[in-house]
C-alpha cells in the first residue's frame, strides 16, 4: 500500500496492521478539535493496516427538531450508542476512547469503558480537555471510579498529566497529531494583517476580548483584517460586539469548515490568534505552525507547556485586550519577528507529525493488549494462592507490586525523590545498626543526616566482594530478622557469601513479577526455569515441588546438559507448553540447538515470551531464541547478590528497577562517566537492610541511558550491559577489549560445536572446544594466527580438544573467562 502524501510509510510501527479497534468519539461536523482527532486519527490508523470501527457519540439527529430538545437528545442517542458499543466490543482487540470533561464523560466515554470491560477488552482512555481540573476537582471520586477500569489513560500534554497525577491518575502523553501535508505554509509571503482565530463561538474561548484587542490594532493597521471560524451560541453577541466596537466591515464570521478549507484559511492569515480562558494542547496552534503562521496565545492550561514564549509563540494574560493587541501588533509591524516565531512554529510542529506520535500510539496500544488475563486458574493463582503463599512467608511482594506498577509512571524527579528518601534510611539504618557502616562512617567522619542528594553517596568507598567476604559478620545488622545464606559461582573470580533478609526476597520477587506483566504473563501462567545450581537442587523438598506444581512452575536445572537430560527437557516442554521460559541464555541456546538436531520445533509451543537473565545477552543469541520460540526475548540484567536492577519493556527499553536500586556508572578510579559512557556498574539496593548493599561493584560493565523509553515509564534507561569484567580480555601491549573480539573466530566455524576461552595471563590463552570431527591443522593454525593479532604476536595459544565442555557451578555457560585485570 502507497503512503498518502506527506506521510513516512515506513514510520508506521510494527503490530498495527490486522489490529482491530474499537474508536469511541465525535466526528465532524461540526468539525471541533476533538472530532477532527477522532477523524484523523481513523484515516491513520485504517492507512497504517488497522481495522477500525468508529463508534461516533455525536451521529446526525433523526427526527432533526430533537436536537433542540436538550433532555431529549441524550434520551435518544444513547440506546443506540450503548448498542453499537456492545457491539463493537464483540470484534474489537481493544477501545480507543476518546474523552473529554462534564457530561461527554458520564454518558460516552464512563459507558465505553465499562461495556469494553465487560466484554474482557482492552481500554485506552484518551483523555483531553482544559477544564479536567476542575471537572476531577468536582466530580474526582466518580470519576475516577471508571477512569481506573481503563488498562491504560493518555493524555496529549504534560500539563494534563499533571492535572491527571494530582488527582492519583497516572496518565502517558501520546500529543495531538497534525498533518503536515494538509496544513503547509503558503507560497505567498506579502502581508496584509489578516488575524485568524479557530475556536468555536463558545464563553470559554473569549472572542469578545479577541474583538477588543482587534479594535485597538486597527487603531495602527486600519487595513488589518479579521476572520474567526467556528459555530456556537455566541455567534449574535459577537457581532453585536463587532458592531459597537465599529470593527463589523473588518470582521468576517466563517461558520463552520472542515479541514481542508481551514487549511486554506491559514495559508491566507498572518497571524493566528487563540484566545483561550482554559486549553490544554489546541490543535488550532499546531495547525498555525504547520502552516507557517506566527502565533499570539493567552498563556492559559496547558499553553505555556506547548509554546515556547517569544521563541514560537507569544503568550499575553487572558481577558487583557491591550497586551494582546500590543503582541499582535509586535509580530504584524514586524515582519522578522514575524518570519523567526513562524520558522520556529514550524520546527516545533514536526514533533506532532504522524510518525513521530505513532509509535508513542502503539507502545501504549501494546500495553494494554499485552496485559495479564484477568481470567481462569491464571487469575485464581495471582489473586489468591500466591498472595497467601507470600502472607504464610511473611513477604510483601504483592503490595510491594503494585505499587511499582504505580511508580513506574512518577517522573524521574519524583522516582529520584523517593530514592533519595529511602537512600537516607539506608544510611541511617546502616549507622545505627551495622557493625560496618558504624565503623566505617566514624573512620570517614561521615554524617548520613547530611546526605541531600543522591550525589553525596559519591563519598562512601566502593564496595567489593573481597570486603565482603573480609567482614561478612560486620555486615548483618544488629536488628536484622530470619537470614538465609546465599553465594555466588564465584565464575568471575572469588565467589560472594552473602545473607538475605525477608524484605529483601520481596523487593526481588515484585521487581521480577512486575517485569513478567509488561509481557502478558502473570504470576500462574505456566513457565520453565532453565535455572539453578546444585546447592538450589538440594532445597528442593516435597513441600516446594508440590508448590511449583501449585502455580505452574517448572525448574529445568541448568548446571547438567547433557544429551539424555535435554531430550527429558524437551519432553517436557512439549507437555507444558508454557506461557514464559525464564534462566540462562546460554543455557537455553543449548536447548535450542540440540532440538534443531533432532528435528523437533519449538514454535508451537505457546510462548509469549523469553525472559533471560544472569549472563550477558548476545545478538546472535536472541536472534536464535526469536526464531526458535516464535516470540520475543526480553532481557534482564541482575544477579543474586545484587539483585533484580533492570528489565526490558516491549518497546526495548531496559527500566532500571529505581524503586529499589540506585545504579552509577564509574571509570577505573572510581569516578563518574559522562552520561551514556561505558564504565563499572555500582548498586546500591535500598531495601537490603539486613545485610546492606551500598556502593557494591557487581564486576560488570555498562552504561546509563539519558532518552526515554516510547512505553512513557518513567523509570531510567541501561543502555548497555557489555558483561562482566571477566568478559573483557587484555591484549600483550595492555589493549582492553571485549572478548566478542575472540568469540567471532570461533562463533561460525562449522567445523566447532561448542568453545571456551580462558585467559590465563597475558603470555598466555587456553582455547577449549569441542569439534564437530577433529579439528583440521590448517584450521588450528588460523585460529592461532586470528588470536595472536588481537592479543599479541608473541602470546601463547593453546587449543585443547575436548568432547565436553561443563557449565559453571551455577549452570551458566561463558564463552571468555579473563584472569587478566583490566585495570
Amino acid at each position: 500500500m502507497n503512503a498518502p502524501a506527506g506521510r513516512d510509510a515506513g514510520a508506521t510501527p510494527d503490530g498495527i496492521a490486522g489490529l482491530r479497534i474499537a474508536l469511541v468519539g465525535p466526528l465532524p461536523p461540526p468539525a471541533g478539535g476533538m472530532a477532527n482527532q477522532t477523524a484523523q486519527l481513523a484515516s491513520l490508523l485504517r492507512d497504517a493496516g488497522a481495522i477500525v470501527d468508529v463508534v461516533q457519540v455525536n451521529p446526525p439527529w433523526r427526527p432533526a427538531w430533537a436536537a433542540s430538545v436538550r433532555g431529549l437528545r441524550a434520551a435518544l442517542r444513547l440506546p443506540p450508542y450503548l448498542w453499537h458499543l456492545w457491539r463493537a466490543a464483540g470484534q474489537a482487540q481493544l477501545f480507543h476512547v476518546m474523552a473529554n470533561s462534564g457530561w461527554s464523560w458520564h454518558l460516552h466515554a464512563a459507558p465505553a469503558i465499562w461495556i469494553a470491560r465487560l466484554r474482557g477488552k482492552g481500554v485506552l482512555l484518551n483523555y483531553r480537555g482544559g477544564e479536567a481540573e476542575a471537572f476531577l476537582a468536582r466530580r474526582a471520586s466518580l470519576v475516577r471510579f471508571s477512569m481506573r477500569r481503563a488498562h491504560q489513560v493518555v493524555v496529549p500534554s504534560t500539563f494534563l498529566a499533571e492535572v491527571f497525577r494530582r488527582h492519583g491518575v497516572s496518565a502517558q502523553i501520546v500529543p495531538n497529531i497534525v498533518d503536515l501535508a494538509l496544513f503547509r505554509p503558503s507560497d505567498c509571503a506579502a502581508p496584509h494583517a489578516s488575524i485568524l482565530i479557530a475556536r468555536h463561538l463558545e464563553p470559554l474561548y473569549d472572542h469578545a476580548t479577541a474583538l477588543r484587542a482587534f479594535a485597538i490594532v486597527r487603531r495602527s493597521l486600519p487595513h488589518a483584517h479579521l476572520t474567526i471560524c467556528g459555530e456556537g451560541p455566541e455567534l449574535q453577541r459577537l457581532q453585536q460586539l463587532a458592531q459597537i466596537l465599529d470593527v463589523s466591515d473588518a470582521v468576517h464570521f466563517a461558520g463552520k469548515l472542515d479541514n481542508a478549507a481551514m487549511a486554506g484559511q491559514y495559508r491566507l492569515c498572518d497571524l493566528a490568534l487563540n484566545p483561550s480562558l482554559a486549553d490544554n494542547q489546541p490543535i488550532s496552534i499546531l495547525e498555525a505552525w504547520a502552516s507557517g503562521v506566527p502565533v499570539v496565545s493567552t498563556g492559559v492550561g496547558g499553553v505555556p507547556h506547548l509554546v515556547r514564549d517569544q521563541i514560537n509563540a507569544v503568550l499575553v494574560p487572558p481577558q487583557d485586550p491591550a497586551a494582546m493587541a500590543q503582541a499582535m501588533l509586535s509580530v504584524l509591524q514586524h515582519p522578522s519577528r514575524a518570519w523567526s516565531l513562524a520558522s520556529a512554529g514550524r520546527q516545533a510542529a514536526r514533533r506532532y507529525a504522524w510518525p513521530q506520535v505513532a509509535p508513542l500510539l502503539m507502545a501504549q496500544y501494546r500495553l494494554v493488549l499485552k496485559r495479564p488475563p484477568a481470567v481462569g486458574y491464571t487469575a485464581l493463582v495471582s489473586t489468591l494462592l500466591f498472595p497467601v503463599h507470600e502472607m504464610l512467608k511473611r513477604h510483601r511482594s504483592v503490595s510491594l507490586r503494585r505499587n511499582m506498577e504505580r511508580s513506574q509512571w512518577w517522573s524521574p524527579q519524583q522516582l529520584e525523590a523517593l530514592q533519595l528518601q529511602r537512600l537516607r534510611a539506608l544510611l541511617l539504618h546502616a549507622s545505627e545498626h551495622v557493625p560496618y557502616f558504624r565503623q566505617l562512617y566514624t573512620r570517614l567522619n561521615f554524617d548520613a543526616n547530611r546526605v541531600h542528594d543522591l550525589r553525596d553517596l559519591r563519598c562512601l568507598p566502593i564496595l567489593n566482594k573481597a570486603e565482603i567476604n573480609r567482614h561478612r559478620d560486620d555486615f548483618v545488622a544488629e536488628n536484622a530478622g530470619p537470614l538465609r545464606r546465599f553465594n555466588t559461582g564465584g565464575s568471575s573470580g572469588e565467589p560472594l557469601i552473602f545473607f538475605q533478609g525477608k524484605d529483601r526476597v520481596s523487593h526481588d520477587v515484585a521487581a521480577k513479577w512486575r517485569a513478567t506483566r509488561w509481557w502478558g504473563v502473570d504470576i500462574g501462567d505456566r513457565e520453565a526455569l532453565m535455572w539453578g545450581s546444585p546447592i538450589e537442587l538440594n532445597a528442593q523438598d516435597r513441600w516446594r515441588m508440590r508448590r511449583d506444581r501449585l502455580l505452574r512452575s517448572l525448574l529445568l536445572p541448568a548446571f547438567d546438559l547433557s544429551p539424555a537430560r535435554l531430550d527429558d527437557y524437551l519432553g517436557r516442554l512439549q507437555r507444558l507448553r508454557p506461557a514464559m521460559l525464564f534462566g540462562y541464555p546460554s543455557a537455553m541456546c543449548l536447548l535450542v540447538r540440540h532440538a534443531h538436531s533432532r528435528r523437533i520445533a519449538l514454535d508451537g509451543l505457546g510462548v509469549k515470551v523469553v525472559f533471560v537473565t544472569a549472563e550477558r545477552l548476545y545478538d546472535e543469541q536472541r536472534a536464535l531464541l526469536e526464531r526458535a520460540f516464535a516470540a520475543p526475548v526480553a532481557n534482564g540484567y541482575g544477579g543474586r547478590d545484587a539483585g533484580f536492577l533492570a528489565h526490558e519493556c516491549p518497546e526495548g527499553g531496559m527500566h532500571i528497577t529505581a524503586e529499589d536500586v540506585i545504579i552509577e556508572i564509574v571509570d577505573a578510579q572510581g569516578a563518574p562517566v559522562a552520561p551514556g559512557d561505558s564504565g563499572a556498574i555500582l548498586v546500591t539496593h535500598l531495601a537490603s537492610r539486613d545485610f546492606p548493599f551500598i556502593r557494591y561493584a557487581t564486576g560488570d560493565v555498562g552504561a546509563l541511558d539519558t532518552r526515554p523509553c516510547p512505553c512513557g515509564r518513567g523509570l531510567p534507561l541501561l543502555k548497555r550491559v557489555e558483561g562482566r569484567v571477566t568478559d573483557f580480555v587484555v591484549a600483550r601491549d595492555g589493549t582492553v577489549m571485549h572478548g566478542l573480539a575472540l568469540i567471532y573466530v570461533l562463533r561460525d566455524l562449522p567445523e566447532i560445536r561448542a568453545f571456551k576461552i580462558i585467559q590465563e595471563s597475558l603470555d598466555t590463552t587456553r582455547v577449549l572446544l569441542v569439534s564437530v570431527s577433529g579439528l583440521p591443522p590448517a584450521l588450528r593454525l588460523s585460529i592461532i594466527s586470528q588470536f595472536r593479532a588481537r592479543l599479541g604476536a608473541s602470546v601463547e595459544i593453546l587449543i585443547d580438544e575436548v568432547t565436553d565442555i561443563p557449565a559453571e557451578a551455577s549452570g551458566k555457560h561463558r564463552y571468555v573467562i579473563s584472569k587478566v585485570s583490566s585495570h
